[in-house]
């Protein structure tokens, strides 16, 4: 008798874990490769937080290597960061950085390693 109510109880178990939905993958960043950006493009933190735009890059597109890097212009007037481009990547038209935003608020304007750092 315990057995025909512990197959009823697995039975009736099973649609109710079939009902829940499928998380969704987490949707992780390609490897670091050449960056084809546009001044002004969005630039997101790993978060999904907008910190930036592009800036000054050469007319109409730059090609940026890994270890390249690029300037971002913050919402406030006169701050911009360099950031590398092996520290980005594109998600369609818009730039997602891999750091936090509060990683990238936290450095100053050039990373280590930075020329002029």
């Amino acid at each position: 008798m315990q057995a025909v109510l512990l197959i009823l109880s697995c039975l009736a178990a099973a649609p109710q874990q079939a009902a829940r939905p499928a998380q969704p993958a987490a949707k992780t960043p390609p490897a670091p490769t050449v960056l084809k950006l546009r001044t002004g493009m969005k630039v997101y933190s790993s978060d999904g937080v907008l910190v930036a735009e592009t800036a000054h890059i050469p007319s109409p597109v730059g090609f940026y290597e890994p270890n390249a890097s690029f300037f971002t212009a913050q919402e406030r007037p006169f701050m911009e960061r360099r950031i590398y481009a092996r520290e980005a990547w594109l998600d369609g038209d818009v730039v997602r950085l891999r750091m936090t935003a509060a990683q990238f608020r936290a450095r100053g304007q050039n990373p280590p390693g930075a020329p002029g750092s």
